[in-house]
């Protein structure tokens, strides 16, 4: 009896040490971004703007491999809000994806 748990124990060890730690990453494939991003228009008047600190979000979204655009795979994602965009109207803000497989969004 003892054998048989030394047999199953010893290669559950070693699978569970091969793997490596959980804070390395668990490939070697760099991951963009390219889920569309949702922009929403909105008219303040400049007297009552005010600045805020930077907002990030951790959503869903679509990531491709940097080399390899058929390669996609959907993961957390952190999302910050960027404003006057190229192609958009002035004040025009959106949720723009900013890195892939997070999973926390510090600033």
């Amino acid at each position: 009896m003892a054998h048989q748990k030394l047999l199953f124990i010893l290669p559950l060890l070693l699978f569970i040490t091969s793997k490596g730690s959980c804070d390395s990453p668990a490939s070697v494939i760099d991951y963009r971004p390219v889920s569309p991003s949702e922009s929403y228009l909105r008219h303040v008047e400049s007297s009552v703007r005010r600045v805020l600190a930077p907002f990030q979000l951790c959503l869903a979204c679509r990531c491709c491999a940097s080399d390899d655009p058929n390669n996609c795979s959907s993961m957390p994602c952190c999302f910050g809000i960027e404003c006057n965009l190229p192609g958009k109207p002035y004040g025009v803000c959106a949720f723009v994806p900013k890195t892939c497989n997070c999973d926390t969004c510090a600033v």
